[in-house]
């Protein structure tokens, strides 16, 4: 029965890639989707790029399993935070012609920017859709009886099929398909929290009789009790907020579907609909369900009880597998399958949008189409291969965020700043990619301990804080190299004259 939903719902994606195709009228539109999306579908779209089950249905819950309600300053504030900035924005950048990030940035101030914020793009995306890929082979490969490796394969495969020939059409055709599914799948997930409260020893009854029992409870990671508002503590939070919310705001895959709304009318609606189901989908569904696993799976000392996986990484599939009937598991597979592909096709069409479209211009060459669909292989492939070798969500999320805040961020904000010095702005974003990748691997070594305070080293996010840095160096060492060349210019000119 889970092998039928799952190739039934294959089937379903493939051919709305096979219909998106259809209305693709040349190489630009394939990127593009015509710049004509209504604000539902704008809205919709974004929405299922961050229901996805790496983010909401592992990582969000998994948070407020380590830090109770006070994981909402890690994931649920920030996001919010970032969307409203993005309405805010939507007006200015919506009237530009460009229509990716990259783009922009070439027409302000000069390819090689261009160049260096397309390939930060590029990695970001490549790591996001491994992650998410290799999550969701995790979590389906036990009710496919199959490999994780296999299922890993048979998304990659369906996500490159349906997103190859439909391109960004394709991806927000699904995409709304997929937010329904998966709005119902997590909302049931959480039903299936309240029965397991209810049905538990240790939860519901006791807390009525003994409301001492919540003191007892605590985030697994944080060791304080799971209402402690600030439990990460105000280093991490500021870190957190530091990372995420320069990156997020200037997210590409969020401001793609901004700038393929037909109209500014149609973009704000579309975000203020995101602004909503984010409200539900990255906060209050994933904290009642993070916070209930806390007194239904309570950790076993120092340890995480098996059944939740890897430090609370299963926590979705522990609740179906105990408190779900047989019957229903069928229906909770193709809620895995589709809340996977909302965000894989989304991570694959910015990633191969950023290689082919920004990097390769191949939208104005011969056979623009072609030349897309093959880079979209492309990128399905190198995601591929990076999901069969992703671990640590924590890392890759921190640090992906990490490259948008240092190296993306900036460049993109600066498009309307008009004192922004071209160079300033290359050797900006070129040098806190680096440094954030730099000093991701020497912290990660334990090569800064010598050099970081232990509050830094204790929150293992130093490695964003130094890609600032370098970004804020890089802007200014490029500025006055800037100014150098155009003094060294302006005698060659005095000199010819």
């Amino acid at each position: 029965m889970v092998w039928f939903a799952f190739i039934t719902y294959i089937i379903i994606t493939l051919f709305i890639g096979w219909y998106a195709q259809r209305s693709n009228d040349d190489g630009k539109d394939f990127w593009t989707a015509g710049r004509s999306l209504g604000g539902f579908s704008v809205g919709l779209s974004i929405s299922a790029g961050f229901m996805s089950v790496s983010w909401s249905c592992v990582y969000a819950v998994q948070l407020f399993y380590w830090y109770g309600i006070g994981a909402i300053w890690l994931i649920t504030i920030p996001w919010v935070i970032a969307l409203t900035g993005i309405y805010y924005l939507s007006k200015k950048y919506h009237s530009l012609d460009s229509f990716s990030q990259p783009e922009m940035i070439a027409k302000r101030f000069d390819k090689k920017t261009k160049k260096t914020v397309a390939t930060a793009l590029t990695f970001v995306f490549l790591v996001w859709a491994g992650a998410e890929i290799y999550v969701a082979g995790t979590l389906l490969a036990p009710g496919l009886n199959i490999s994780k490796e296999w299922v890993i394969l048979i998304i990659s495969l369906v996500v490159g099929v349906y997103g190859t020939m439909g391109g960004f059409r394709a991806v927000v055709m699904t995409d709304k398909l997929q937010f329904f599914i998966v709005a119902i799948y997590i909302f049931l997930i959480a039903v299936l929290a309240y029965i397991g409260l209810k049905s538990e020893p240790t939860t519901t009854s006791t807390i009525l009789k003994d409301i001492s029992i919540i003191e007892v409870v605590k985030g697994a990671k944080s060791g304080t009790p799971w209402y402690n508002f600030i439990s990460p503590g105000w280093t991490i939070i500021v870190l957190t907020l530091i990372a995420y919310l320069p990156g997020w705001i200037f997210e590409t895959d969020l401001w793609l579907r901004v700038q393929a709304a037909k109209d500014e009318k149609a973009a704000k609606k579309g975000v203020i609909i995101a602004g909503i189901n984010s409200t539900l989908f990255v906060g209050v569904f994933p904290a009642f369900i993070g916070i209930s696993a806390l007194f239904i799976f309570p950790m076993e000392g120092i340890n995480f009880p098996e059944i939740i996986g890897y430090e609370g990484d299963a926590i979705f599939s522990a609740l179906v597998l105990k408190f779900a009937p047989e019957w229903l598991q069928v229906a909770f597979s193709v809620g895995l399958v589709a809340a996977a592909m909302s965000t894989i096709d989304t991570c694959i069409n910015v990633m191969a949008l950023s290689i082919g479209y920004d990097l390769g211009e191949i939208q104005k060459r011969k056979n623009p189409e072609l030349k897309s669909k093959l880079i979209t292989i492309s990128s399905v492939i190198m995601a591929f291969l990076f999901a069969l070798n992703t671990e640590s969500l924590w890392d890759i999320f921190y640090l992906s965020s990490g490259i948008l805040t240092t190296a993306v961020a900036f460049p993109v904000a600066a498009v309307f700043i008009k004192k922004a010095n071209t160079e300033g702005v290359f050797w900006s974003s070129i040098s806190g990619f680096a440094g954030t990748i730099i000093f991701y691997f020497l912290e990660s070594k334990s090569l800064l301990s010598e050099i970081e305070p232990h509050w830094l080293q204790q929150s293992q996010m130093g490695y964003i804080l130094w890609g600032i840095v370098f970004a804020v160096i890089g802007y200014f060492v490029g500025k006055d190299i800037g100014k150098e060349a155009g003094r060294q210019r302006g005698k060659e000119k005095t000199m010819r004259d």
